[in-house]
């Protein structure tokens, strides 16, 4: 098990707690905050519309933006924006099975990640690239993937059912160590259309970007809630969990699913897609090991 008196994963442009007075990151060029002039928007749950607000900016804290959500459920505004494949469902976790799932996480050993997270990783390794796929130490997913992905199915078939995982990851952000991960799209060459996030032990904020429009909006994701983003909230929009909106710990277990030349007919799916979707119906009974 790795802790907080290891050495990080940071290189880069990335650094976290253990790591932000070192010389490396102290060389790194300070960027001015690209969204401090951006139109900014929170996100309403019931009605699934982004309303503008002038109460937050680029850096509002997570209480404050947990408040906002509430308030922002009683305006109306013509202004309000839909985020086209966005879904957010609370409690899509009961607490016995966000229990039984964080007992089988944490007998499972940590590994180092990068923004001050630890990581479990069950999926090929990828080199982006040079569009080159390793499945040597790729050998199923969990055993809990399949009460996930009924639970998916169950809730919304059209929207979250039939999902073929290529990767799950569970990604461990503690604020002690400012976790974080930076504003990025997901690869487009292996990774598909719907990015799956589901929080558990504690809540937190997805932040949103569309930099063709300046606009930043604000998605509370509650303890045991899960988050989809496909369609334009995954080609149009940048993603990213910013290091103050983290309060204790926190696991983010994300599920990514195939680009379509990975899937029968496509044109990757012999070299690679197959032997994936394979191995991405193998399940692993979790013991002490790595993943």
């Amino acid at each position: 098990m790795g802790s907080s008196a290891q050495e990080c994963g940071c290189k880069g442009a990335r650094f976290c707690a253990l790591c932000e007075t070192t010389e490396r990151v102290k060389k790194l060029r300070v960027e001015e905050d690209k969204h401090t002039h951006y139109k900014v928007f929170i996100y309403d749950p019931i009605r699934q519309l982004a309303i503008p607000t002038c109460n937050l900016n680029s850096k509002s804290s997570l209480l404050e933006i947990i408040d906002e959500t509430s308030a922002c459920q009683s305006v109306t505004s013509d202004d309000a924006i839909e985020i086209d494949g966005l879904t957010l469902i609370h409690d899509f976790l009961t607490e016995r099975e966000e229990f039984s799932i964080l007992e089988m996480i944490d007998n499972v050993e940590w590994v180092q990640s990068q923004s001050g997270r630890r990581k479990q990783d069950y999926g090929p390794k990828v080199n982006f690239k040079h569009k080159k796929v390793k499945t040597d130490s790729f050998i199923g997913m969990p055993e809990y993937a399949d009460m996930l992905l009924n639970k998916m199915s169950d809730y919304d078939l059209k929207k979250l059912g039939n999902y073929q995982p290529f990767e799950m990851c569970n990604l461990e952000y503690e604020e002690v160590k400012k976790s974080a991960i930076e504003m990025h799209q997901d690869d487009m060459w292996i990774w598909g259309n719907r990015l799956i996030s589901i929080n558990l032990i504690s809540g937190s904020v997805m932040t949103l970007s569309n930099d063709s429009k300046s606009f930043l909006c604000y998605v509370h994701m509650p303890h045991r809630s899960l988050i989809c983003m496909a369609d334009e909230c995954r080609y149009d929009w940048k993603h990213g969990v910013l290091a103050h909106h983290i309060r204790g710990r926190r696991i983010a277990l994300t599920m990514r699913e195939a680009a379509k030349d990975f899937k029968e007919g496509g044109e990757l799916y012999e070299k690679y897609g197959a032997e994936l979707i394979r191995l991405g119906n193998i399940r692993v009974p979790l013991s002490k090991t790595s993943a």
